[in-house]
C-alpha cells in the first residue's frame, strides 16, 4: 500500500512538471524576436517592424491610444506607429502654441494646439506614412505610420524588437523608416511562424540624413506666439 501511495505521489509530481514545461514552451513559442543591424553590424534603433499575415489569418484589432507629443519645439517621438482605426492624442507639452498639420493624402489635418492642451483624432484610415510639420515652427517634423495589423513595434537602442504572435502561419515582415533609402522606405521578407521565431536582419540600405528638430537661427522670433 505504501508503495502504491509513493507511486501515485511520484506520478503526480511528474505530471506537474510536464504541465509547467508545456506552459513554459507555449509562452516562448508565441514570442517573435527580431534583431536589426546595419551594414557595419551596428544595432539600428527606431526602426518600425510589423507583421502582415499572408495565410488566411485573422488578427484582432487592439485598441490603443497613441500619443504624439510636442516638447522642446519638436515632435516626440519623431516616429510613431499605430493600427488603423485607433486614436491619436496630440499633446502640446510646450508653453507655446503649435499649429501642427499634415498636407497630403486622406489623412491630412491641420489644427492649433495651445500650450498644455491636447487634441484627439480617430479618423486615420489611409494606410501608410503621415508626414507632420508645424506652421509656426517650420523646422519641426515627425512621422506617423498607419498599419493594418496589431503586430508592430519600434526597435530599441540594441536593435531589438519583440512581438506577441498568437497564430501560426506565414507573415510578411516589413521594416520601415522615413529616411530608409529603399522603395517606399521599406524592406521586407517572408517568415513562417513559429519556425522563424527569432530573426536577425542586416539592412544594407542607408538611413539618409534626418533633419534636426531645432531652429537654425540664434533666436526664435515666434517664441512668444
Amino acid at each position: 500500500m505504501l508503495f502504491n501511495f509513493m507511486d501515485k505521489k511520484l506520478l503526480s509530481s511528474y505530471l506537474k512538471i510536464i504541465i509547467i514545461c508545456c506552459f513554459s514552451f507555449s509562452a516562448i513559442a508565441d514570442k517573435f524576436s527580431l534583431s536589426l543591424f546595419d551594414a557595419d553590424n551596428r544595432p539600428m534603433q527606431d526602426m518600425v517592424a510589423y507583421l502582415e499575415p499572408i495565410d488566411d489569418i485573422k488578427l484582432e484589432k487592439v485598441t490603443k491610444i497613441i500619443e504624439v507629443g510636442q516638447l522642446g519645439r519638436a515632435f516626440t517621438p519623431y516616429i510613431s506607429v499605430m493600427q488603423r482605426g485607433n486614436s491619436v492624442d496630440f499633446r502640446n507639452r510646450d508653453d507655446i502654441t503649435h499649429h501642427i498639420y499634415s498636407p497630403v493624402g486622406e489623412n491630412k489635418f491641420s489644427f492649433k494646439i495651445k500650450a498644455g492642451q491636447s487634441q484627439s483624432k480617430d479618423d486615420f484610415e489611409e494606410l501608410g506614412e503621415v508626414a507632420m510639420g508645424c506652421n509656426i515652427h517650420d523646422w519641426m517634423s515627425g512621422y506617423l505610420l498607419v498599419v493594418d495589423t496589431p503586430l508592430f513595434a519600434k526597435s530599441d537602442p540594441l536593435g531589438q524588437i519583440s512581438l506577441d504572435v498568437q497564430q501560426t502561419g506565414k507573415y510578411k515582415l516589413i521594416i520601415w523608416h522615413p529616411q530608409l533609402d529603399a522603395e517606399n522606405n521599406r524592406v521586407s521578407r517572408e517568415i513562417s511562424f513559429p519556425k522563424d521565431n527569432k530573426v536577425t536582419m542586416t539592412i544594407t540600405n542607408k538611413i539618409l540624413m534626418i533633419s534636426e528638430q531645432k531652429n537654425e537661427e540664434d533666436f526664435d522670433f515666434l517664441s512668444d506666439y
